[in-house]
């Protein structure tokens, strides 16, 4: 009897996999050609006077990468010139530039722009009709060419947003873009692809719209992200400036807790951190300084880098970056009476959006440094609260989206120097946003320093640690599906071979794992010379037994989802890239993955089986 019951148990078992086999061409249908929708970083958002109307009377206003912002940065770096013998000088026209950048966006207290007729152009049409915009740059143009053999630019679309706006407002508006995508490309499932900002954006989408998501979302694709907010915008809006230990305990309008007080920052270490951040340029904003007086000429580019990499080796070398630190700390110092008194304040804490961009640990204090007594507009706290709602629920909402078997990756760079404003100026970056931000979770140490303790994955029994000991990995909400790029610059994925990283992310029918790909392993380095990616941490033997056999999808768990990927495998849908994927798939002990393997890992996953043939 009880033999009967086991054999009609195996063939349920086996009608199971059986019809999951007939089902994966479908679902392969909404992977691989699963139309994507790009979401940028804000800085890469433009603001014009009367948007989106016909006519001449467009005409744009505001934007980091513009002409006009070097002119503004020309006249912060001359400001900070100034302040090394007259802070009160330099402060002025610094405040002057920051009052050019937002008065134009500035909202009132409510939340809402000031200037109605101020916004964003929308793209509705898909990315091969918007070759000459702006929007079609350097990275775009890499990604349409590297998604070419899933894509074409027809499916490839841009979604712009207000980032002064409530995340709540922007997630719903991504929503209807969706929708509309679907509608026009006749595809059931999408694909995101969110930098920087972007990410808040997408992220809120997912949280107030879960069900939704699931059902609408090929991949998932956080690059550069700001999901857990950027300890840049927590620390200038929390006035967490450079300062000494001193200048804290003296400071008594500092909201700051006695356990929060910095180490001892001098003059030559922030020069230094200056001096930098100068040479390495992250944001390009140096170089077009340079550009701009060296013409459009084919070396202009070249000749501004090197004009750079020349300064910071002379600041460093002559001892400059001493003087010119004491004078940058000087003026970061008396920020609160030059410069967030004379308009930064009021121009910031009336934005929601940057208000979702402030991590956790710099909330409270942001909140008081931006309005002490005063009482918060009701409009604008329920705008702040949803921003709170959506970064405290990211580890549940993007779970939620990874059961469901949307594809989750991340990906983050490292190995920068932060731009030398706040007192994390040494903590490990892609020069504008902080790894262990991106990361969602990883642990890094300053970045001339390494990590001295190793965590291990609760994923299983493997750790996730960075050849030289700077990130680690393993405490990221996703270790498994977190990818880490040493030099990478924020925001900047236009080299062939990261564009094709990225794109090898986005088209999957099943998730990625940093296990699956010997060319794309957990870490990975841009080259200094070209920007081109190739692998930095490596296979090696053993590693495997840091895996439990049929955990295919590297979660920890045996499950029915490992099952399927093992058919896959075994039928071709999906190629063996790693030998680690080989190693722990092979549960029957023969050669290869085949479908008998696919058959027992399904087997254990249900309980029929407390060991592999291989671990007998």
């Amino acid at each position: 009897m009880k033999h009967s019951v086991l054999k009609k148990t195996i063939a349920v078992l086996t009608a199971i996999l059986l019809f999951a086999a007939a089902a994966v061409p479908a679902i392969a249908a909404g992977g691989k050609d699963a139309p994507v929708i790009v979401i940028p970083d804000m800085v890469e958002v433009r603001y014009y006077q009367n948007p989106n109307t016909p006519g001449d009377t467009t005409r744009e206003i505001f934007s980091v990468q513009s002409d006009k912002m070097t002119t503004t940065l020309t006249t912060i770096l001359m400001g900070l010139s100034s302040a090394a013998t007259d802070t009160a000088k330099g402060s002025a026209q610094i405040a002057s530039a920051i009052d050019d950048i937002f008065a134009n966006i500035q909202c009132d207290s409510t939340g809402e722009p000031v200037n109605p007729k101020i916004g964003i152009i929308n793209f509705n049409r898909p990315v091969a009709h918007n070759v000459e915009e702006y929007i079609y740059d350097e990275n775009m143009q890499a990604f349409v060419t590297a998604a070419a053999n899933n894509v074409s630019g027809e499916e490839i679309f841009y979604f712009n947003y207000d980032w002064r706006l409530d995340p709540k407002e922007n997630g719903l508006a991504l929503k209807t873009f969706i929708d509309n995508v679907k509608r026009d490309t006749g595809k059931s499932r999408v694909s995101i692809v969110a930098r920087g900002y972007g990410g808040v954006v997408a992220n809120a989408y997912a949280h107030y719209e879960t069900e939704h998501a699931k059902q609408s979302l090929a991949s998932f694709v956080l690059l550069d992200s700001l999901v857990m907010g950027s300890s840049l915008i927590g620390a200038v809006m929390s006035y967490r400036l450079v300062r000494t230990v001193q200048d804290t305990i003296d400071d008594l309008s500092s909201f700051l807790e006695i356990g929060e007080i910095y180490d001892n920052i001098k003059g030559e270490d922030i020069g230094a951190a200056l001096a930098r951040y100068i040479g390495e340029d992250p944001s390009g904003l140096f170089s077009g300084v340079f550009r701009n007086m060296l013409g459009t000429s084919n070396y202009s580019d070249l000749i501004a880098q090197l004009i750079l990499k020349g300064t910071a080796l002379i600041i460093q070398n002559e001892g400059l970056f001493t003087k010119i630190g004491s004078g940058y700390r000087e003026i970061l110092l008396s920020a609160d009476e030059y410069i967030y008194s004379k308009g930064l304040r009021e121009y910031m804490r009336n934005m929601p959006g940057l208000w979702a961009a402030v991590p956790e640990e710099y909330y409270d204090t942001a909140v008081s440094f931006m309005f002490g007594d005063e009482e918060i507009d009701p409009a604008l706290k329920e705008k702040m609260d949803h921003g709170r709602e959506v970064m405290y629920a990211t580890e549940l909402t993007l779970n939620a989206l990874q059961t469901s078997g949307v594809n989750l990756n991340i990906v983050a760079g490292y190995n920068h120097q932060m731009i030398p404003i706040t007192a994390q100026i040494n903590e490990q970056s892609d020069g504008y946003q902080a790894t262990r931000y991106a990361g969602i979770g990883a642990k890094t140490g300053d970045i001339d320093k390494s990590l001295s303790t190793q965590e291990r994955c609760t994923n299983g029994n493997h750790n996730h640690m960075e050849p030289g000991r700077a990130v680690d990995a393993s405490t990221c909400f996703f270790p498994e599906n977190t990818w880490f790029i040493k030099n990478h610059k924020h925001n900047i994925y236009s080299a062939p071979s990261v564009a094709e990283f990225v794109a090898w992310l986005v088209f999957s029918d099943t998730q990625r794992s940093v296990w699956q790909h010997e060319l794309y392993p957990q870490y990975l380095q841009e080259s200094l010379v070209d920007g081109s990616l190739s692998p930095y941490s490596t296979y090696k033997a053993g590693d495997e037994q840091n895996f439990s056999y049929g955990d295919l999808d590297f979660d920890g768990v045996v499950s029915a989802s490992d099952a399927r990927l093992a058919l896959r495998y075994a039928v071709g849908l999906d190629k063996v890239s790693s030998r680690i994927v080989e190693m722990i798939g092979n549960v029957d002990g023969k050669a290869g993955i085949t479908a008998e393997d696919a058959r027992l890992i399904l087997r254990y996953a249900v309980g029929l089986e407390k060991k592999f043939p291989v671990e007998k």
